[in-house]
């Protein structure tokens, strides 16, 4: 009898097991097996393509070494200068290889987002190949000044190029740092128009009318959360910017205002021009969710501090709420993530080696998954058109990515465990991926 009794007590918990822990635990397993191999894959084998109609695309890694890198640009077909955030340096990536002497050393605040922050070329016809090109670079700088507010500017030089260093600078912008040390924006952009594009965020103090703040009095615009264009030759503003000379008659507004392209924009890791339109995108990050990617053009208010996504999903605030300049306006993102991915960079692929599909198409990168993703442009121009999956839930029909929503009609390349900061067409008409926390640079070939 006790024997029996043991047995039936031993089956009993043997139930209860099953139960408890069995079941549930193969429950998981069905669930998320699949996340969890693509997991491992992308943890085990590097980046790789996880959505395309043409499987002879490939990621391979194209230099390392790096140190925390923002942004890169292509200086002649060969190669590469790559900004690192916090060491200050140009370096230079000669045919994949990273060359041991920086092109330039520069000073630089590196607390939170200072740092090296954005770079771009203006190839001019001196005669000469490759040689005598002004490079644009946006950093952080102490100034050495007594007063701690004026201790930290974000500045734009300009630099000669003569194939192998940098030299010759020469201040085109001097933006404020304080208070920071976030949001300093960074990436700079010389547009179709010749003109430099220049992005600085709102220093994480959003209190003034280009973060639509209702001054109590007339207050000095301060140079942040706006887009500038400036002549790149001299630093002085475009002469068809959207609100140049509305300040003329008020000296509290001084000139400030004939530098701005756009406003209201909390921060930026990217703008991009579409090569089709000459049209400039850039993408916004969020507060606590809509990060956003949007179509810019003169005058445009993004709507920061008092929207963020769509309109429709601002209940507090509406556009009555925004400061709108003369000849400014407001629109909605062309695409909207409600939860924050951390979006850096956007690149209208220009080329059309990897496929018609992508040429002239853009390509965004986050910093939080280290995802790539792929939107392709809707035949006016105006936004951006989502092909529906093969299987699968999606409502992304509302260019909003809401959290049940399925992402992957957007997802093109996953696992860059790196996180991705840059992203640039080359010469070679394949696309580059600059990751931050390995530092390296991957290319995207066929």
């Amino acid at each position: 009898m006790f024997n029996i009794l043991k047995n039936i007590r031993v089956t009993r918990l043997l139930v209860i097991i099953v139960i408890i822990i069995i079941i549930p635990i193969s429950i998981l397993t069905i669930n998320y097996l699949p996340s969890l191999i693509q997991s491992y894959y992308s943890s085990s084998q590097g980046p790789f393509i996880y959505q395309s109609d043409d499987n002879d695309l490939r990621i391979e890694p194209f230099t390392n070494g790096l140190a925390q890198p923002t942004s890169m640009t292509f200086v002649d077909d060969d190669t590469i200068l790559v900004l690192e955030k916090d060491t200050g340096m140009v370096r230079v990536v000669n045919n994949g290889t990273l060359e041991k002497n920086p092109a330039l050393s520069v000073g630089v605040d590196p607390k939170a987002e200072r740092g090296l922050l954005g770079i771009d070329i203006l190839e001019r016809d001196t005669g000469q190949t490759k040689i005598d090109n002004y490079v644009f670079i946006y950093f952080t700088e102490q100034t050495n000044q007594n007063s701690e507010k004026d201790s930290v500017r974000n500045r734009v030089y300009r630099y000669n190029w003569n194939g192998t260093d940098l030299f010759n600078p020469v201040l085109l912008l001097d933006l404020p740092g304080e208070p920071g040390p976030y949001h300093n924006g960074g990436k700079i952009k010389i547009g179709p128009d010749g003109q430099l594009y220049v992005v600085i965020g709102d220093l994480t103090s959003p209190s003034t009318i280009l973060q639509n703040h209702v001054p109590d009095s007339h207050a000095t615009p301060n140079n942040t959360s706006v887009i500038i264009r400036i002549n790149p030759l001299d630093g002085s503003p475009s002469s068809n910017n959207p609100f140049k000379n509305q300040g003329q008659n008020d000296s509290a507004y001084n000139s400030n205002l004939d530098y701005y392209y756009a406003y209201g924009i909390r921060n930026s890791f990217g703008i991009s021009f579409d090569p089709i339109t000459g049209s400039l995108w850039d993408t916004e990050n969020g507060e606590d969710k809509f990060d956003e990617t949007n179509l810019v053009k003169p005058g445009f208010n993004s709507g920061w501090s008092k929207i963020m996504g769509p309109l429709s999903r601002n209940k507090n605030f509406s556009e009555n709420d925004l400061v709108m300049l003369n000849n400014s306006y407001y629109s909605d993102p062309k695409f909207s993530w409600f939860k924050p991915i951390g979006v850096t960079d956007l690149e209208f692929y220009n080329s059309t080696k990897l496929g018609d599909k992508f040429s002239n198409n853009v390509f965004i990168g986050d910093i939080n998954a280290g995802d790539l993703y792929f939107f392709r442009i809707n035949d006016n121009r105006s936004g951006v058109r989502i092909d529906p999956p093969t299987s699968g839930h999606t409502d992304l029909s509302d260019s909003i990515a809401d959290p049940q929503d399925d992402l992957s009609p957007t997802l093109f390349a996953k696992g860059f465990s790196g996180r991705i900061t840059d992203v640039e067409t080359g010469p070679d008409g394949y696309l580059y991926i600059l990751t931050y926390s390995d530092g390296r640079i991957y290319r995207i070939v066929k």
